[in-house]
């Protein structure tokens, strides 16, 4: 009976331990939801207002400030033209432009040097009077200063934009007229929206693989004295755990559209590595898991950018770099696995400590993210791509040895060039061909 009832109570408090689990993951899911929406919102407008602020400057150095009263006195010569078909490429070249135009400012209103046509708006001809409006009150004392103005975000009749009103000065430092830049906004609330449905679906999975193994547990805690069965359990929770992460690692394989099956190669050949340097095969285990898990991050790397076909800007390349703080962000509240953590933060440090994102050197980087790095560097030049076909063994082994000891770790590469005289990681298929290119080629 007393067997009974301390049964019971032990039951109870795994059973409450599990909601109060829950909970804390719940909560945490819904911090890294709130977070990566507040983050993304702020990303995407400071990315368009960038893009307003350098099409309007870009369109204030193609004008001449000289000549602007000269073609208000004299009319329009072949330079007016010129420079009409420069802001009109700029207007037509830049993403979510909507509106470019050249207003003289005076006391009589805005004085039409240069409109164009955009979508169902007429643009005014040269030397049209537009009349100030209400929306022009605030800022009439600035534009017949001359002073420079914060761009604006207006919802009105032209839609939801951002607006950038340039100055433009003569030789004498005289502002003559404004360049005037108005770019779209529409469609950024779908797009935060899809993003956060996806992220709160990734988010929603990976609590319900928590839980289900929080349930696991509870089973296995209140049946501690069948030791059989607490094993099987316990090997039925491994086998459940690679299958959760192997579900998450397709996603972020499916995400990046450039390097499908990425994840899993990376887990392989950090297998290979982690047995070559001595690792037992619980500790290769945890490896393979944390390598298949490295690249989580990539979830929260808006698909234009992720999957851009062309050169990245700085801005986007720093966003691409935040994937391994955000993959941190995601997996440090899972714990029962802490480690796994690791690999998403670290697999992008350098021995050199030119990494990121923390910069640390060797000695102070986890042993799994130096074996990650290596796993991860020769998929990265030994696999195909959408737009480009492996490189040559012979090379990408070359490369390896070349950032032995600055990019990558020397204990690891030295595993590695081991491995490799022994025939290993070189794919059964390769006929010797492959690209010999620098690096540096290959990336741009």
């Amino acid at each position: 009976m007393k067997n009974d009832k301390t049964g019971f109570l032990n039951k109870n408090r795994h059973l409450k331990l599990m909601i109060i689990l829950g909970l804390l993951i719940l909560a945490t899911v819904a911090a890294i939801v709130t977070s990566s929406l507040i983050i993304l919102n702020r990303a995407t407008r400071e990315h368009r207002e960038q893009i307003i602020i350098n099409a309007a400057q870009l369109a204030a150095e193609r004008i001449e400030g000289d000549k602007i009263d000269g073609w208000f006195e004299n009319g329009r010569d072949e330079d007016y033209y010129s420079t009409a078909s420069i802001l009109e490429s700029i207007l037509h070249n830049t993403p979510y432009l909507q509106y470019l135009y050249v207003y003289q400012i005076r006391p009589d209103g805005c004085h039409v040097v240069f409109d164009f046509d955009s979508g169902d708006v007429e643009a005014s001809d040269f030397s049209d009077i537009i009349p100030f409006d209400e929306s022009w009150e605030e800022l009439i004392p600035d534009l017949l200063a001359g002073n420079s103005i914060d761009t604006m975000e207006t919802k009105d009749t032209y839609g939801w934009l951002l607006t950038r009103y340039e100055p433009v000065y003569n030789s004498e430092g005289k502002c003559v007229c404004y360049v005037g830049t108005d770019l779209s906004m529409q469609g950024v609330h779908d797009y935060v929206v899809n993003y956060v449905v996806f992220i709160a679906v990734i988010a929603l999975i990976l609590f319900l693989g928590c839980v289900l193994i929080g349930m696991r547990l509870y089973i296995g805690a209140s049946r501690a004295d069948e030791m059989d069965n607490m094993i099987a359990r316990q090997q039925r929770d491994k086998e459940l755990t690679r299958e959760i992460i192997e579900a998450f690692a397709k996603v972020i394989d499916l995400k990046d559209s450039y390097t499908q099956g990425h994840s899993f190669r990376v887990a392989q050949y950090t297998d290979a590595l982690a047995r070559e340097m001595g690792c037992d095969e619980e500790t290769v285990e945890k490896y393979h898991n944390i390598a298949l898990m490295h690249d989580i991050g990539k979830v929260a790397i808006p698909d234009k950018v992720l999957n851009k076909p062309g050169k990245l800007t700085d801005e986007e390349y720093s966003l691409i770099q935040s994937h391994t703080v955000r993959g941190y962000e995601v997996l440090e509240s899972i714990s029962l696995m802490p480690e796994i953590a690791i690999g998403a933060r670290a697999h992008h440090e350098r021995p050199d400590g030119k990494g990121y994102p923390l910069g640390l050197k060797e000695d102070e980087m986890p042993l799994v993210a130096q074996i990650i790095a290596v796993a991860d560097c020769f998929d990265a030049m030994y696999s195909n791509r959408p737009y480009r076909s492996r490189m040559n063994f012979e090379r990408v082994v070359q490369i390896i040895k070349d950032v032995s000891g600055t990019q990558l770790s020397p204990k690891v590469v030295d595993a590695f060039l081991r491995l490799v005289e022994r025939g290993e990681f070189k794919d059964p298929d390769d006929d010797g061909g492959g690209s010999t290119e620098s690096i540096e080629n290959i990336r741009k």
